[in-house]
């Protein structure tokens, strides 16, 4: 579980920004995809060059979103699929932001893209609030660790609204808990996962309001205002004091990460109610 923060062409947010869009593609003129501590779901932090700290020459992130897909494509099919959420008001203004960073200055047979969904934006915060130290000669982006760190920057978020700001803090409320799941999942070792397990949770999911939790095959959960509900896998192979341990865990690492109060809930697939109890109390 791990995201990053990304050199962002101040044009190109400025765009989203007035146009208050909540998804956007966020491409870049590499066509390698290949990221080891990244996935669907993490997040993308906006570092904005002309957003320097007022004391050094730190550069500001003022938004984020969510990875949605990653694409790879020439420039005018990626312009076809996406138009102007690709941050530009026509093709030639695209396609004259790609020529203006490529080294050749020629525009690339194929670009990659991060498809982002629920994007905010906001003022300038530092990555030097949060005890993070940032080289002022980033090129591109940087992972943000530890993943704490996320969870920081969506606090300072909610204290660097302006007249353009494109979310409330129940929005911010929502990732903060989101991410917070994320790693503490990541934290906890979760009972062993089988086909059976995920062949019933997607068809579970498929006709409700549940997800995954990130990168799991047999927990899913909701979130409905302040509660989250979190869904075992349960079947007679399912090592009960296991199931328990996590669910002690979950409930101790939410006390000492998510900056949120939530009430935290625990079902089972198996509608135990001896077992629902134990995992509640």
């Amino acid at each position: 579980m791990s995201s990053i923060a990304y050199i962002t062409d101040s044009r190109m947010l400025q765009l989203h920004r007035l146009n208050n869009h909540k998804t956007m593609n966020f491409w870049r003129l590499s066509n390698n995809v290949n990221f080891s501590e990244f996935s669907i779901g993490d997040l993308v932090f906006f570092l904005s060059k002309d957003k320097q700290h007022l004391k050094g020459k730190e550069k500001g992130i003022v938004g984020f979103g969510k990875l949605k897909n990653i694409d790879v494509s020439s420039a005018k099919t990626m312009w076809n699929k996406y138009g102007i959420l690709n941050g530009y008001n026509s093709f030639e203004d695209f396609k004259e932001a790609l020529l203006k960073v490529s080294k050749d200055k020629q525009l690339p047979k194929k670009i990659s893209s991060f498809y982002l969904e629920d994007v905010c934006f906001f003022q300038p915060v530092y990555l030097s609030e949060c005890g993070v130290t940032i080289s002022t000669n980033v090129e591109s982006y940087i992972y943000l660790k530890p993943e704490e760190v996320v969870i920081k920057l969506l606090e300072l978020a909610k204290t660097s609204k302006d007249l353009w700001a494109s979310f409330d803090d129940e929005e911010i409320d929502k990732e903060e808990v989101l991410y917070s799941l994320n790693v503490i999942h990541s934290k906890i070792k979760d009972t062993k996962a089988n086909k059976k397990a995920y062949k019933f949770l997607k068809a579970y999911v498929e006709n409700t309001d549940y997800e995954f939790v990130h990168n799991c095959r047999n927990e899913i959960y909701e979130l409905r205002d302040d509660e989250l509900t979190i869904m075992f896998y349960v079947d007679k192979d399912t090592d009960i004091k296991s199931l328990l341990g996590q669910a002690r865990l979950y409930r101790h690492y939410f006390a000492k990460i998510c900056p949120k109060t939530i009430k935290l809930k625990f079902i089972v697939t198996n509608n135990d109610e001896t077992l629902y109890n134990l995992l509640n109390a």
